[in-house]
């Protein structure tokens, strides 16, 4: 079984998406939620970042010994090449999904962050970083209309981790100031995405974890 240490945040949604889709066999941990007190020890050992989402594997599929891997990007890329399943092998393929997967995580989700952050949490208002970020939010909502209005899926026509590393970030759009009516093709992408049932089950545990930390 394994263990899947939870925070819940986007990056936290995405595996508990991947973990159901794969029907794998997994325990939900919390990872410095709510009053949860961890030892520095044990925090540093399992993330050197110290927060989640996190996993161990008791049994890889080379069969060397138990892995610890800590960051959604990696823990996707490794539960793919684990199961065989929304990665394809195939060099086009592949790359497709990789090269997406590093824009999520490179630009797409620093820019979404900024913006909510400034525009939600930060204790100043400063009206013109909020401006910058809203153009630059609406500049990557773009680059997703263009791709989505050519293709079914982000890397193609096949739904892959891409689509599970996206699909948590643009459940935000509201928090980033963005109407999804104003990008058909993403919006369209968002709403078959949102019926999957891993994705509902995968919203049903971020909601319950929440409530359990005390997070909005």
């Amino acid at each position: 079984m394994i263990k899947f240490y939870y925070t819940p945040i986007p990056d936290g949604k995405k595996i508990a998406i991947f973990l159901e889709k794969l029907e794998l066999s997994y325990s939900i941990h919390p990872f410095k939620l709510g009053n949860v007190d961890y030892p520095l020890q044990t925090l540093t050992t399992l993330s050197p970042e110290e927060r989640g989402p996190i996993i161990i594997d008791p049994k890889p599929h080379t069969g060397e010994p138990p892995l610890t891997l800590y960051g959604a990007s990696t823990i996707l890329v490794y539960l793919a090449e684990k199961s065989g399943h929304l990665m394809s092998a195939g060099l086009r393929h592949r790359y497709d999904v990789l090269q997406w997967l590093f824009w999520i995580e490179n630009k797409l989700m620093p820019t979404l962050e900024n913006m909510e952050y400034f525009s939600h949490h930060s204790k100043r208002i400063i009206p013109s970083t909020i401006e910058l970020y809203q153009t630059e939010t609406v500049g990557v909502y773009q680059s997703l209309e263009q791709n989505l209005i050519k293709n079914m899926y982000i890397a193609g026509d096949r739904y892959s981790i891409a689509d599970i590393a996206l699909y948590p970030l643009i459940d935000d759009y509201q928090k980033q100031r963005i109407d999804l009516q104003n990008y058909p093709a993403v919006n369209n992408w968002y709403q078959r995405i949102s019926k999957r049932q891993a994705v509902i089950i995968a919203r049903r545990i971020d909601t319950e974890w929440r409530l359990k930390s005390k997070i909005e």
